[in-house]
């Protein structure tokens, strides 16, 4: 594939670096997708591995825009084992795949602040709890301060000073 023609030389120089990872970081509409959609395509003519690369976006649409752009670069069968998507639909695939390592099972469900919200809204009803000492905001954040330091809902019950 000649590049060249439609890159600018930065564009070119992540395109066919074969070394290593490559970060582009450029404003909007400053052609990061087409740089990244012709470097994947040219990895995969070079012969490396689709499940060898990872393409994480920040937007489900770039994601689906760059696979199509490189299935017709490279062809839909080999598109389709590319390790592409946003952080989260990546990495929350990687979980289902491997978190039986860590004891999870695969049909977990990932829940946004919404669902969260409504959950313990629910729980703190169903318990019987008073809705002005357990206000939902600040049961949230405290269950994401046990999360970042790493606290176990069985640490917690053993320590419930915490």
């Amino acid at each position: 594939m000649d590049f060249s023609k439609e890159l600018n030389e930065p564009q070119f120089e992540a395109v066919e670096a074969m070394d290593g990872p490559v970060m582009v970081i450029a404003g909007a509409g400053s052609g990061k997708t087409r740089v990244l959609t012709y470097r994947i395509a040219h990895l995969l003519r070079a012969g490396v591995d689709p499940f060898q690369i990872l393409a994480l976006t920040f937007t489900n649409k770039a994601a689906r825009e760059m696979k199509e752009r490189i299935g017709q670069l490279v062809g839909f069968a080999e598109a389709r084992n590319l390790w592409m998507g946003t952080f989260h639909s990546v990495f929350a695939r990687i979980l289902r795949a491997e978190g039986g390592r860590l004891g999870y099972p695969q049909s977990f469900t990932i829940y946004d602040t919404e669902d969260s919200k409504k959950l313990l809204t629910t729980l703190v009803k169903e318990m019987g709890l008073d809705k002005d000492l357990y206000k939902i905001r600040t049961v949230q954040n405290r269950i994401s301060a046990f999360k970042n330091s790493l606290i176990t809902p069985d640490v917690y019950l053993q320590e419930p000073e915490l």
